[in-house]
């Protein structure tokens, strides 16, 4: 088996709350409401609404709808590299090879059609 590389959960943890600090001004870099990025990412408009507010925490399958968002837009990324969340680890974690993929994502329709209008 291949060596492979995992991030612990405490480092998802620290993304999470990393992510949920920047998650309204990256959506303003996207241009998008919270019923937008919901409808991009999957994750529910109420559901970002909580994580902003706080009532709820980010998990590790909202993260990585997010950044799935994020790293299709030349902004957002720019905003994510300048605030050190792109750092080494999360880009190593995320890079993909073409042989053997680390990222599995089940995009909705309308997340397709918007990355293909980008």
């Amino acid at each position: 088996m291949k060596n492979r590389f995992v991030l612990v959960r405490d480092k998802k943890s620290d993304y999470c709350a990393r992510l949920t600090a920047l998650l309204p001004e990256i959506r303003g870099r996207l241009g998008m409401t919270q019923e937008e990025l919901g409808n991009v990412s999957g994750v529910s408009r109420v559901t970002i609404s909580q994580i902003e507010s706080g009532r709820a925490n980010m998990n590790w399958l909202h993260f990585t709808a997010l950044m799935m968002v994020c790293f299709s837009d030349r902004n957002a990324k720019e905003l994510l590299y300048a605030k050190g969340l792109l750092d080494p680890d999360l880009l190593r974690f995320y890079q993909v090879s073409m042989d053997e993929p680390q990222v599995n994502v089940i995009a909705s329709s309308d997340s397709i059609e918007l990355l293909r209008r980008l």
